[in-house]
């Protein structure tokens, strides 16, 4: 894990660092998680938010290992005029790319379609990660890269009205 600092606020001082995490065992889940939770504290969020952010965090760095092999997830402070202060969680892995993202989001579902419960014993999860992610998210998407892709995720301390 390194912080790596921004440019200064427009509130007076710096802001806090961007948090750099390399992924590639177990362990990592717990360190990205932690990482969450201290970052969503220096930006003040109230506790139920930044656990909320943790679980966003520790699903992003889980599915690097399931899916991905290793990768690195980047926690990034943010600040949008309407929003205020925010974190993207950003995880990069070396797996293969979603083939049908949207789905890959509803519960009970992998981006191939739904699984049965047969399924969920060789897979290590019954497929709501990433329904988690996007119901405790403000904004959430994915890109394809060059050996593999990118996950990303924004929470704000405070929530966007639809």
């Amino acid at each position: 894990m390194t912080p790596e600092r921004g440019p200064k606020s427009s509130r007076g001082g710096p802001p806090p660092a961007r948090v750099v995490c390399d992924v590639s065992r177990e362990g990592d889940t717990f360190t990205v998680q932690q990482a969450a939770l201290k970052l969503a504290g220096e930006l003040r969020f109230p506790r139920r938010d930044a656990v909320e952010l943790a679980i966003v965090a520790s699903e992003l760095t889980s599915n690097i290992l399931k899916y991905g092999v290793r990768g690195n997830v980047l926690l990034d402070p943010v600040d949008d005029a309407r929003c205020g202060p925010g974190i993207r969680v950003t995880a990069s892995d070396e797996g293969a790319p979603f083939e049908d993202f949207e789905r890959a989001m509803h519960d009970g579902c992998d981006a191939t379609g739904k699984l049965e419960p047969s399924d969920y014993a060789g897979r290590r999860g019954i497929g709501s990660g990433l329904g988690a992610v996007r119901r405790f998210s403000d904004d959430l998407g994915w890109t394809p890269q060059e050996g593999g892709k990118q996950v990303w995720a924004v929470r704000y301390r405070r929530r966007p009205r639809p």
